[in-house]
């Protein structure tokens, strides 16, 4: 069932992901400034964030599977309404559509782990299920560039699209839910959580939605920054991607990992290290003199998505349980409603001060204060005590 729950994570971050790194294609092609390009990961965030609090409806109520199939099956449909389109409103449109289905897949995949997986194993099994969106993204990277310069960056999404049509299939053949609530926690899952959870709930989910503009930035400007700034080419950018998303999927199951047996089931010690640590490699990144040599820079990379990708699991799994277990799928969403705002509008910011200002330099640095910002947040969330 994990697995299952991953690979349906896996698909849809093809596209969530994948279609930030196909930005290169689409600005020459549509002619967009750095502030829209990062309007597409905003229009895929818009989407999600506006179906988040049904989705984790769905998946307390109709279960994970519903969940996960009909999840995959709207972002692959939508993907494929790419085809057509030719411009730059009509393409935000259907990327909007396509981030409603990718609303689903995170409350759906932490319930699985929730619900199969107990207490002492649950930070390593929310790791490997997180490993999902940066493998998701390394797909994207390795692939949908390839297809985009044969066939445009179009058919390079449709392609994605496709695959989460089979994720759907193969999740609605084999996936089963896990046992049934008893009636006593189908009778608190209808109730609302406590009002100190729910400002704890608010602190963490406003503290992720700031360091996640750590990821939504590698993502979408790496390639840019390091063909403006190293005059890499966009081929070698698309392989640091991969390989950046790769460490950060094994960065999501390492710091479970440590967080299960290295901090004794407590989740704030790995997100804070993981994320100072991410927020000293996003200041390194942005002052990279010119000429830099690439085995430095590669390194350099791999170390910081490390970080600003691998705290993900972690966090998903401290909101779970300062929810409690009742409702699951919808404290999963309420947390990422409040966390994607942010991912919506800062990513776009960081473009747009580029734009204004002319220095990577600058937003590099801004990056790295809003992830210190955010640790600040997550230091004054309590955890539970672990149980076994």
């Amino acid at each position: 069932m994990l697995g299952l729950a991953l690979l349906a994570q896996v698909a849809v971050s093809v596209i969530v992901q994948g279609a930030p790194t196909l930005a290169p294609f689409a600005q020459a092609d549509l002619g967009l400034t750095r502030g829209e390009v990062g309007l597409f990961n905003s229009a895929l965030m818009s989407g999600s964030l506006a179906m988040m609090l049904v989705a984790g409806w769905v998946v307390d109520v109709k279960g994970e599977r519903v969940a996960l199939v009909g999840g995959n099956l709207i972002v692959g449909a939508f993907c494929l309404c790419m085809l057509p389109t030719h411009s730059f409103l009509a393409a935000l449109g259907v990327l909007f559509m396509a981030g409603v289905g990718g609303a689903f897949p995170t409350p759906a995949g932490s319930k699985t782990v929730m619900g199969w997986f107990p207490p002492a194993l649950r930070g390593t099994a929310m790791g490997i299920r997180q490993t999902g969106i940066p493998l998701g993204g390394a797909l994207a990277a390795a692939i949908l560039p390839a297809i985009a310069l044969v066939a445009g960056w179009r058919v390079a999404l449709a392609c994605g699209g496709l695959g989460c049509m089979l994720a759907a299939a193969l999740c609605a053949l084999v996936y089963r839910n896990p046992p049934a609530q008893t009636p006593a926690q189908a009778s608190a899952a209808a109730l609302p959580p406590a009002p100190q959870a729910m400002r704890h709930i608010l602190t963490l989910g406003v503290a992720g939605g700031l360091l996640t503009l750590g990821q939504f930035t590698l993502i979408t400007y790496l390639a840019l920054y390091l063909r403006e700034t190293q005059h890499i080419p966009v081929a070698i950018s698309a392989s640091l991607l991969v390989a950046a998303q790769i460490s950060g999927a094994a960065g999501r199951i390492l710091w479970g990992v440590g967080s299960d047996r290295l901090f004794g089931g407590r989740r704030k010690p790995a997100l804070l290290l993981a994320n100072l640590t991410a927020a000293v490699g996003a200041l390194i990144i942005g002052w990279l003199p010119a000429n830099t040599s690439l085995w430095f820079i590669a390194p350099l990379v791999v170390v910081y998505a490390f970080n600003a990708l691998g705290w993900h699991g972690n966090w998903v799994a401290l909101l779970v349980e300062l929810g409690g277990s009742a409702r699951q799928g919808r404290t999963v969403s309420l947390g990422m409603s409040i966390m994607y705002p942010s991912i919506i509008v800062l990513p776009p910011l960081f473009g747009w001060f580029v734009d204004h200002t002319h220095s990577w330099t600058g937003a590099w640095s801004l990056l790295s204060a809003v992830m210190l910002v955010g640790s600040a947040l997550l230091a004054r969330v309590p955890e539970r005590a672990r149980v076994a």
